[in-house]
């Protein structure tokens, strides 16, 4: 099962420069480049999830972003995520941020972060696999 990371950025453009990066380095990272979103917060308050979806592609991962994202942002919805690592997600979602979310097996967890540490951030991991838990680190 892989590990969803949600990596925190004080403003609202790294998380999409850190996104590019997976793209570009997907096959090194061994991650599906459809396999990461970004979350961004505009000044008004509201979310918007940006995916990506490649040639032959299917719909699943745009399907399992959106998701996941009414999971993070409704704190009284049922889910099997950790609810620390939601809440800490919504507390770092504020107004100007943005937040880089990728789905990674465990091979290509030290990869991924090696290649994101240049963009800094706040990293919070959470298992998908039984009884998620919530692991935060501070990267750069």
């Amino acid at each position: 099962m892989p590990e969803l990371f949600a990596i925190a950025y004080p403003d609202d453009s790294l998380a999409g420069r850190a996104a590019a990066e997976v793209e570009r380095c997907a096959g090194e990272l061994m991650i599906d480049p459809d396999a990461a979103s970004v979350v961004i917060c505009e000044h008004d308050g509201s979310c918007h999830l940006t995916t990506s979806r490649h040639p032959g592609a299917t719909a699943r991962w745009s399907e399992f972003w959106g998701g996941l994202l009414g999971v993070l942002l409704n704190a009284g919805e049922p889910s099997e995520l950790d609810s620390r690592f939601r809440r800490t997600l919504r507390e770092r979602l504020r107004p100007g941020t943005s937040v880089l979310l990728v789905a990674v097996s465990r091979l290509g967890r030290a990869r991924m972060l090696e290649a994101l540490r240049p963009f800094g951030g706040l990293v919070l991991s959470c298992d998908l696999a039984a009884g998620p838990t919530l692991q935060i680190t501070r990267s750069g």
